[in-house]
């Protein structure tokens, strides 16, 4: 990766709004104490989060998909500061379930997971590591992570240019379909607070559910204006597609 090129990705950044806070409920990560973050970036606009799970592979939500390519950033805290262990790649590789609708004006969130192969192997390092997903499905009241440079504000949006962490709880099933009637499979998960003021929110798409130490969830949507009261964040729950995911690796 040429430092020159991440340079002036960075650069272009500072004029997108961006605003050194934090979100109700989160805090800024111990620098690279998620070394499986990656960050998606068209151009040079953030849009969505992932997970590193191997040297070669990222797993995402599948409405991160852009056209074309985008690129991946490993290894990042602040986005605006060089801090040594960041790697850029250019990818082109996407593999979208085949379940996935790709009408996203349906509202459609079944299915909504991506794989992402990196042209190159990963370069692992301390900030640098891919997590293990998840072999089991969550149960309800379980203590979890998310992490994301998304939306720490909203309905009017604010980024942050360091990396958000906020501990969150599995909710039950029947509160996430009471959120949301007929749009909840047995795919998906609903996690935050029920009384609202954490949880997920724009631009954190794709990232990280981190349940006990393993990929538990991708985040897939929810409600605007985030983290309302009984309106909390929606997840592709990993363990209904650990066959998929293999096969798609492995093929």
């Amino acid at each position: 990766m040429k430092l020159g090129l991440l340079c002036a990705l960075l650069s272009l950044l500072a004029g997108h709004g961006w605003a050194d806070t934090r979100a109700i409920g989160a805090e800024e990560c111990r620098p690279n104490s998620q070394p499986w973050q990656a960050g998606l970036f068209h151009l040079t606009r953030l849009f969505c989060g992932a997970t590193l799970i191997s040297d070669r592979w990222l797993l995402t939500a599948a409405h991160c998909r852009k056209p074309r390519y985008l690129w991946v950033r490993l290894g990042e805290h602040h986005l605006w500061k060089w801090e040594g262990p960041e790697q850029l790649f250019r990818v082109t590789d996407f593999f979208p379930h085949p379940g996935f609708n790709k009408d996203l004006s349906a509202n459609d969130h079944n299915d909504d997971i991506m794989l992402i192969r990196l042209p190159r192997q990963a370069r692992l390092s301390p900030a640098v590591q891919p997590l293990n997903l998840s072999q089991t499905c969550v149960s309800p009241g379980m203590q979890c992570l998310i992490s994301g440079w998304g939306a720490v504000s909203s309905p009017k949006a604010l980024f942050p240019v360091t990396l958000q962490c906020a501990n969150i709880s599995i909710l039950e099933n029947k509160l996430c379909h009471w959120a949301y009637p007929g749009h909840i499979s047995d795919s998906m998960l609903c996690a935050g607070l029920w009384e609202g003021g954490r949880g997920s929110c724009q631009g954190d798409s794709g990232g990280p559910l981190v349940c006990n130490g393993t990929l538990a969830g991708v985040v897939s949507g929810g409600a605007e204006p985030c983290s309302r009261p009984r309106r909390p964040a929606v997840y592709t729950s990993v363990c209904h597609y650990l066959d998929w995911i293999q096969e798609t690796m492995e093929n």
